[in-house]
């Protein structure tokens, strides 16, 4: 099946592209068109086809942002000054997933041609997440919810700064736990303000990201961009740290950190430290001095890597989120999606492989959500007999007799 989703989403990404060709103001459009000709070199085999898949998972993302770009009123100003942190924030998405994917791809020439394109940009994925959740297409996670607000909620007292790590494999549910706790009646009548800080793989040591981390909080309590992004001295990110602080100064907030990857000095130990440095040069040394502490609030930090979220928050304070052990929550993820494309399948086709499906989700809400994508567009092909007669002809456009995916 790893194989399968692979070929779906390379097929989803091309013919998106295909659909772009007559938008010339698509942002990076060679860029793309550059990425498709490699990806449709690479042969798909067990030890490709995960980072295949991420990369595509991304590609088919960056698409959906950079036609939101191009979509505003007056599109031949999407470049402006207010645009300009989430125009930056795509372009070094598009060199990371770049980078990844020669990564993936056997390169004629011998080197890395996605390296040079972005100087500096650190190999990885920049998923962007938001606050934002649908709660009727989220499932099976009552029980684990209950068991986050008891960790969270249970010591957010004045004088401290309570802290949670959400830890788990990708795929598992870690940020729709947290939009979950985000978005909770107790979280919206115990905090305010909220913030939702996107963090990324890209996440890495340099003051650039750090700025940027600082910006976006500032940016999610209304400052407005313009003057944010202008603040670009050589004192900007203690300037940013200050503001952050008074900015949250007397209040009881709510921040998420949500996709950590990385920990260094300025990341760690958010919840330990106590008020800011009296030192001058003091609010750029660490990300806690940013974050006052007397009338209490919550920090909740998600990520793959235990140990980052641990540095962050303490190792007593991490949830390790679970498989969805209801097999019916898993199908109702998959039947969401299956109903999203909106097209007429053969429900009693899908019925019978009911068990197949859920052994191969193993519990994983993203793997059944995939599957549920497949599925509507395999078993909507006209002529349609079987679920893996339709996933073969699907192969068959995509990849030719090689196996790759051409």
């Amino acid at each position: 099946m790893a194989v399968e989703v692979v070929q779906f989403l390379m097929r989803k990404f091309v013919d998106s592209l295909a659909e772009e060709e007559a938008a010339a103001e698509l942002p990076f459009s060679a860029q793309f068109y550059d990425m498709r000709a490699e990806l449709e070199k690479a042969a798909i085999s067990s030890a490709n086809a995960d980072e295949l898949r991420e990369c595509l998972y991304e590609l088919n993302d960056l698409l959906a942002e950079c036609r939101m770009l191009t979509n505003r009123p007056n599109p031949r100003r999407c470049f402006a000054q207010s645009d300009a942190w989430r125009f930056n924030k795509t372009k070094k998405r598009v060199a990371a997933v770049r980078r990844r994917v020669a990564q993936c791809v056997p390169n004629d020439s011998g080197g890395n041609a996605a390296v040079s394109w972005e100087d500096g940009t650190t190999a990885g994925l920049d998923r962007w997440t938001t606050s934002w959740l649908e709660r009727s297409r989220i499932h099976g996670f009552d029980q684990q919810l209950a068991e986050l607000e008891s960790m969270a909620f249970g010591d957010c007292g004045a004088g401290r700064l309570n802290g949670v790590g959400i830890v788990g494999m990708g795929g598992i549910g870690k940020t729709a736990l947290a939009q979950l706790l985000f978005n909770s009646p107790l979280a919206r009548g115990r905090f305010f303000p909220r913030i939702w800080v996107c963090m990324s793989r890209t996440a890495c040591v340099g003051s650039d990201v750090r700025k940027e981390v600082l910006q976006g909080m500032l940016m999610a309590l209304g400052h407005e961009e313009e003057a944010i992004l202008s603040m670009d001295g050589g004192d900007s990110l203690a300037t940013l740290a200050s503001i952050v602080h008074n900015q949250l100064k007397g209040k009881r907030y709510f921040i998420v950190f949500d996709d950590v990857w990385h920990v260094d000095g300025w990341y760690a130990d958010v919840v330990g430290r106590q008020n800011a440095s009296q030192r001058a040069d003091g609010w750029s040394e660490c990300l806690a001095f940013g974050l006052p502490k007397e009338r209490g609030g919550l920090v909740v930090v998600t990520s793959r890597l235990e140990q980052t979220a641990e540095a962050m928050v303490g190792k007593s304070c991490l949830h390790r989120v679970r498989p969805l052990a209801d097999r019916e929550s898993c199908w109702a993820v998959f039947m969401d999606a299956l109903s999203q494309e909106k097209r007429s399948v053969d429900l009693a086709t899908v019925n019978s492989m009911k068990e197949e499906i859920l052994e191969t989700c193993g519990g994983l809400p993203s793997a059944a959500k995939t599957m549920g994508d497949i599925f509507a567009r395999s078993l909507s092909l006209p002529a349609s007999t079987s679920t893996s007669q339709e996933l073969s002809t699907s192969d068959r456009i995509i990849t030719g007799n090689s196996g790759s995916l051409k």
